[in-house]
């Protein structure tokens, strides 16, 4: 009869242990789908700005043409070019005051529209993750220490963990309140702290909980372990946040180069551009404007576009690898990087494409 009995109680904890494994892998597989869902959606709408940046680009002119396509009407230009794109140029009016008067969308606008929306949601999804993950390890350090406390004051870690989810934790709290309600159950003190890693998810986490049940299992000195791994938790937060504040500044730094190197192109295209075009089409009027130049250069066979495109290359070249450099030495962590190269790159759109191209 006692048999049965112990055999019922086994099975009733053994339920509640794969129940709890069941709404582990329920919660790693919404969050395997959210993240699926956000990089997929990225996908998809980057893709669309890449078919109209190639929809866009420039046509390849037919051999046959490449001698006589400068002196060609404008509107033969494209029966001198290879067939099978078509342009999808956005253009709009404006009055604004700082904003150009017309403003059009073509290859480079959309080329940059790829990478903001497809690095900026993916980045912007991990950031969020890693700050969570930054909230949960927040006070992890205090829950390890509260448990070797009362494991000292004579409590086994079944107790320990129950009586520890009664303290304030941050992020942690709901978690830990959830372990000590399996242990409440009946679930064993190492099933219900493995489990608690998995649900957390986070390396401190799994790193502290691999500690607390070695020693468990070894049949140590269990509260001294403990207290070890609270130590070693703090010493790595306290790492990280001091690595954040002496790094910082030189994040600032990156930003206030980059915007600097903006400025300066912007003075190059409102001042310096405008007298070389003006000198170019007075030598254009002149006729021969070889034999007048200096050296033989001519001035009018600038290609001023081109000139344009190569520093809105440079500004976006400038805009990436910024954004990678000063996330990565501000946090250690690429997804940072890619974060701050997303909002380089908007301000390097807004800039060139709604005031200076």
């Amino acid at each position: 009869m006692q048999s049965g009995a112990t055999s019922g109680r086994k099975k009733l904890v053994s339920g509640k242990d794969s129940g709890a494994i069941t709404g582990y892998q329920l919660k790693s597989s919404k969050e395997s789908t959210t993240r699926n869902i956000v990089v997929g959606t990225a996908v998809v709408i980057s893709s669309i700005f890449l078919i109209l940046s190639v929809l866009n680009m420039p046509l390849v002119v037919k051999e046959e043409f490449k001698d006589s396509y400068a002196s060609m009407p404008e509107e033969d230009h494209r029966m001198a070019m290879k067939e099978g794109l078509v342009p999808m140029n956005l253009s709009f009016n404006t009055t604004g005051v700082w904003i150009k008067d017309d403003i059009t969308l073509g290859w480079h606008t959309f080329l940059m529209l790829w990478f903001i929306t497809l690095a900026g949601p993916v980045a912007f999804y991990y950031n969020m993750r890693r700050k969570r993950i930054d909230r949960v390890e927040e006070h992890l350090s205090d829950f390890l220490r509260d448990i070797s406390e009362s494991m000292r004051a004579g409590q086994t870690l079944h107790e320990a963990i129950k009586t520890s989810a009664g303290g304030e934790y941050g992020a942690l709290t709901q978690e830990i309140q959830k372990m000590a309600m399996q242990v409440s159950w009946g679930i064993a003190s190492s099933k219900a702290l493995e489990m608690f890693a998995v649900r957390v998810n986070t390396p401190l986490v799994k790193r502290a909980v691999t500690l607390i049940n070695e020693a468990s299992s070894a049949g140590g000195n269990v509260s001294n372990v403990i207290e070890a791994a609270a130590k070693d938790t703090r010493e790595i937060q306290v790492m990280k946040r001091v690595r954040t504040q002496e790094m910082s500044m030189y994040k600032y730094v990156i930003a206030i180069s980059f915007m600097v190197f903006l400025v300066v192109i912007a003075i190059m295209f409102f001042t310096f551009m405008p007298t070389m075009e003006q000198q170019a089409d007075s030598y254009k009027d002149k006729g021969s404007a070889s034999a007048q130049t200096p050296g033989g250069f001519d001035p009018s066979k600038v290609d001023f576009d081109m000139m344009r495109l190569l520093f809105l290359g440079a500004a976006v070249i400038q805009a990436v690898g910024d954004g990678l450099v000063g996330g990565l030495m501000a946090s250690g962590r690429l997804m940072n990087g890619l974060m701050f190269s997303v909002w380089f790159a908007i301000v390097t759109l807004v800039a060139f494409d709604l005031v200076l191209l």
